[in-house]
């Protein structure tokens, strides 16, 4: 995909719902960018600056979690909705969740509200949180979805179980709560 003029830049959340509770900006659901990784976006996420002038793709979603959502937190996108449900953030990640896609690391701080619209991150360089007791990670190694939205490490026993990655590890990391490194591409894509 080329890159395009996007609604909102990754880093931003747009209002999903009107004062009457109502959806709106409903054409943008599912809508995938592709994105530069400038020093700005790099920065916003803690990345390391090697992910300076690579890509990531990027799908609009709606938070219908019920509460809110974190910089690199795994989602479950809504398969059932079909095409329309692309666009849909169901809950966060249960352990062995397949069709998941994580929150934008480039909100820091910032949270997603409940039904605002946000950035998931489809594929390319990004952070992914670990859960409160972290999963000591090694460069190389392979995660998936995890309880609570947070990663799971892909093990050789998962991997009997035909447990779908999220992607590869950058750099060795074990810090409770923290954001790890990863290359995105998840198997489901």
């Amino acid at each position: 995909m080329q890159d395009h003029i996007a609604d909102f830049n990754l880093g931003d959340t747009i209002q999903g719902q009107n004062d009457s509770s109502v959806d709106i900006n409903t054409s943008l659901d599912g809508r995938e960018y592709t994105f530069p990784v400038s020093e700005a976006v790099a920065s916003g996420a803690g990345m390391s600056n090697r992910t300076v002038g690579r890509r990531v793709v990027a799908r609009v979603l709606r938070n219908k979690t019920g509460g809110t959502l974190a910089a690199g937190e795994i989602v479950v996108v809504d398969l059932d909705g079909g095409h329309a449900g692309l666009g849909t953030a169901d809950a966060k990640s249960s352990a062995g969740d397949r069709c998941c896609l994580v929150v934008d690391p480039s909100l820091g701080s910032d949270t997603v509200a409940a039904n605002d619209l946000f950035y998931g991150i489809v594929k390319g360089p990004t952070k992914i949180k670990q859960p409160a007791s972290a999963v000591s990670l090694t460069a190389g190694g392979q995660v998936r979805a995890g309880a609570g939205g947070r990663l799971a490490s892909v093990t050789e026993a998962t991997l009997a179980h035909q447990v779908a990655s999220l992607g590869t590890v950058v750099k060795d990391d074990n810090t409770n709560n923290g954001l790890v490194e990863v290359e995105l591409n998840p198997q489901w894509v």
